[in-house]
């Protein structure tokens, strides 16, 4: 009778979850699966975005992109955006939620660094900026006064080649490490003190459990991090552009600032239609690379 009585409540509580999940469904049909669909149909014609008329074109638009001008330098500059803000976001948000979770002594203020690293998560890719652009003005920003103060000399950081790629990843990491911090202190306070006791008993060292122990079991943290993080990175838009406006050349423009370009301004709807499947495509690849090789990584130490 027990075991009667079990399995219904397994059946009612599956049914009830498949119940709440249908609004969620309904919502990412017609949010996200519908527009995509009609983006990738859109790219195969010669739409302006606005009159109801289109043409079939084919794989035109395809086959026109990498004629496109500054094409190379967009694609470099979107990998380089979206490798360069990962890493850095990875590293620093791992490093200062092992800091905010260290014990004894040396332990800093977890609620107050928290709060501080997660203050620009809250504010939007345009705000973001357009505070980070006149932190970087070569003659009267922050950054560039902190440096003379130090005896060192200002910086062009918004018309330098490679040096602008530089200061858009590190303003664009600023914002994501406090969400990647959330999570990953989650990850370490999931993690037994029982098993670290363990270990020092056995004679490891803190960097042994660091390398045994700790980045092992924080797998799940790190593919969630890395795997949102890089998705985030390649749809960027508002905080790159309003930084450099894509100068100095197109070494700084990615790939949505073309896609917005073609789309909005250029009425050549299509066109945009078709970067736009490019970059999804290259998003998906990319995502899937990394989840496999992380999920591996999972299995493992799982």
């Amino acid at each position: 009778m027990n075991r009667k009585k079990l399995v219904g409540l397994e059946r009612t509580h599956t049914r009830t979850c498949r119940i709440m999940l249908i609004p969620a469904f309904i919502l990412c049909f017609a949010f996200v699966i519908i527009p995509l669909i009609d983006v990738v149909r859109y790219s195969f014609t010669d739409w302006d975005g606005i009159q109801p008329q289109m043409a079939f074109v084919g794989f035109e638009n395809y086959r026109n992109l990498p004629q496109m001008e500054g094409f190379k330098d967009m694609l470099v500059a979107t990998f380089t955006f979206a490798i360069g803000m990962t890493v850095i976001t990875i590293l620093v948000s791992f490093i200062t939620a092992l800091a905010l979770d260290k014990k004894g002594r040396g332990r800093m203020p977890r609620n107050l660094v928290r709060a501080l690293w997660f203050i620009p998560s809250l504010l939007s890719g345009t705000v973001v900026g357009i505070l980070w652009h006149i932190m970087y003005n070569y003659h009267n920003g922050v950054v560039n006064t902190v440096l003379k103060t130090v005896g060192l000399k200002s910086v062009n950081w918004l018309e330098t080649y490679v040096v602008t790629n530089i200061a858009i990843i590190v303003a664009a990491a600023w914002v994501q490490i406090g969400m990647c911090i959330i999570i990953f202190m989650a990850g370490l306070q999931g993690i037994s003190a029982d098993i670290y006791e363990a270990a020092t008993i056995d004679g490891a060292t803190d960097r042994q459990q660091l390398w045994s122990i700790t980045v092992p079991m924080m797998a799940p943290s790190i593919t969630i991090n890395v795997i949102t993080t890089t998705i985030g990175a390649f749809k960027a838009y508002e905080l790159p552009y309003f930084i450099s406006k894509g100068m100095p050349g197109y070494t700084t423009l990615l790939l949505t600032g073309r896609i917005s370009f073609y789309a909005f301004k250029a009425g050549k709807y299509g066109y945009g239609s078709a970067l736009a499947v490019i970059l999804v495509l290259i998003i998906a690849l990319f995502s899937l690379l990394e989840l496999l090789i992380l999920r591996k990584r999972e299995d493992i130490y799982g």
